[in-house]
Protein backbone atom coordinates (compact mmCIF):
# COMPACT_ATOMS: atom_id res chain seq x y z
CA UNK A 1 0.00 0.00 0.00
CA UNK A 2 2.71 2.12 0.88
CA UNK A 3 4.45 1.76 -2.41
CA UNK A 4 1.26 2.64 -4.31
CA UNK A 5 0.40 5.31 -2.13
CA UNK A 6 3.58 7.11 -3.23
CA UNK A 7 2.98 6.13 -6.63
CA UNK A 8 -0.04 8.17 -6.62
CA UNK A 9 1.21 11.21 -5.40
CA UNK A 10 4.12 11.27 -7.07
CA UNK A 11 6.29 12.32 -4.74
CA UNK A 12 8.06 11.40 -1.34
CA UNK A 13 5.48 11.77 1.48
CA UNK A 14 6.60 12.73 5.24
CA UNK A 15 4.31 11.84 8.44
CA UNK A 16 5.50 15.06 10.34
CA UNK A 17 3.24 13.87 13.88
CA UNK A 18 1.64 10.79 15.24
CA UNK A 19 -0.84 12.03 17.88
CA UNK A 20 -3.72 10.59 20.20
CA UNK A 21 -6.13 12.47 21.80
CA UNK A 22 -7.08 10.55 25.23
CA UNK A 23 -10.10 12.22 26.31
CA UNK A 24 -12.87 14.50 24.43
CA UNK A 25 -13.13 18.25 25.10
CA UNK A 26 -16.18 18.45 23.66
CA UNK A 27 -18.64 15.84 23.60
CA UNK A 28 -21.40 15.94 26.15
CA UNK A 29 -20.01 19.80 27.44
CA UNK A 30 -24.07 21.08 26.99
CA UNK A 31 -22.61 24.66 26.79
CA UNK A 32 -20.06 24.54 29.64
CA UNK A 33 -16.50 25.19 28.11
CA UNK A 34 -14.43 22.99 26.16
CA UNK A 35 -12.43 20.51 28.39
CA UNK A 36 -8.51 21.22 28.82
CA UNK A 37 -7.56 17.42 27.64
CA UNK A 38 -4.22 17.74 26.04
CA UNK A 39 -2.89 15.51 22.46
CA UNK A 40 0.07 13.71 23.07
CA UNK A 41 2.79 13.71 20.28
CA UNK A 42 3.76 9.98 20.02
CA UNK A 43 6.40 8.07 17.86
CA UNK A 44 3.62 5.43 16.95
CA UNK A 45 0.35 4.57 17.26
CA UNK A 46 -1.33 1.72 16.51
CA UNK A 47 -4.34 1.31 14.16
CA UNK A 48 -6.57 -1.70 14.75
CA UNK A 49 -9.20 -2.55 11.87
CA UNK A 50 -12.98 -1.44 12.76
CA UNK A 51 -11.36 -0.28 16.52
CA UNK A 52 -9.74 3.06 15.51
CA UNK A 53 -6.11 3.90 17.12
CA UNK A 54 -5.74 2.25 20.21
CA UNK A 55 -5.46 5.25 22.73
CA UNK A 56 -6.96 7.76 21.00
CA UNK A 57 -10.79 8.81 22.53
CA UNK A 58 -12.50 7.45 19.65
CA UNK A 59 -11.38 3.98 20.08
CA UNK A 60 -14.03 1.65 20.45
CA UNK A 61 -16.02 5.09 21.28
CA UNK A 62 -19.32 2.85 21.28
CA UNK A 63 -20.90 0.13 19.91
CA UNK A 64 -21.52 -0.75 16.51
CA UNK A 65 -18.22 2.20 15.82
CA UNK A 66 -16.15 1.12 13.01
CA UNK A 67 -13.28 3.89 14.46
CA UNK A 68 -11.30 6.08 12.73
CA UNK A 69 -8.28 7.58 12.15
CA UNK A 70 -7.87 10.89 11.03
CA UNK A 71 -5.03 12.89 9.10
CA UNK A 72 -4.28 16.48 8.79
CA UNK A 73 -1.95 18.25 5.64
CA UNK A 74 1.51 20.19 6.97
CA UNK A 75 0.84 23.18 4.29
CA UNK A 76 -2.82 23.89 5.78
CA UNK A 77 -1.19 23.83 9.38
CA UNK A 78 1.24 26.54 7.85
CA UNK A 79 -1.01 28.49 6.28
CA UNK A 80 -3.71 28.92 9.20
CA UNK A 81 -0.40 29.91 11.19
CA UNK A 82 0.59 32.74 7.93
CA UNK A 83 -3.21 33.43 7.85
CA UNK A 84 -3.60 34.26 11.36
CA UNK A 85 -0.06 34.94 12.35
CA UNK A 86 -0.02 32.74 15.41
CA UNK A 87 3.51 30.99 15.36
CA UNK A 88 2.73 29.34 19.04
CA UNK A 89 0.54 26.90 18.58
CA UNK A 90 1.67 22.85 17.88
CA UNK A 91 0.31 21.38 15.27
CA UNK A 92 -1.74 19.25 17.61
CA UNK A 93 -4.07 21.57 18.69
CA UNK A 94 -6.19 20.60 15.78
CA UNK A 95 -6.21 17.09 17.39
CA UNK A 96 -5.75 14.60 14.14
CA UNK A 97 -3.89 11.35 14.60
CA UNK A 98 -1.43 12.00 11.74
CA UNK A 99 0.04 15.14 9.88
CA UNK A 100 1.11 14.25 6.64
CA UNK A 101 3.51 16.84 4.46
CA UNK A 102 3.91 16.42 0.44
CA UNK A 103 0.13 15.19 -0.43
CA UNK A 104 -2.56 16.33 -1.10
CA UNK A 105 -4.74 14.43 1.33
CA UNK A 106 -8.17 15.61 -0.77
CA UNK A 107 -6.93 13.52 -3.40
CA UNK A 108 -8.43 10.82 -1.60
CA UNK A 109 -12.19 11.72 -0.91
Amino acid sequence: MELELIEKVGAAVAVRALCISPDHNYFGHHGRPAGRRETIETQRIECVAGHGVRGDRFFDYKKHYKGQITFFSWETFEGIRRKLDIWDRPVMVFRRNVVTEGMDLNMFI
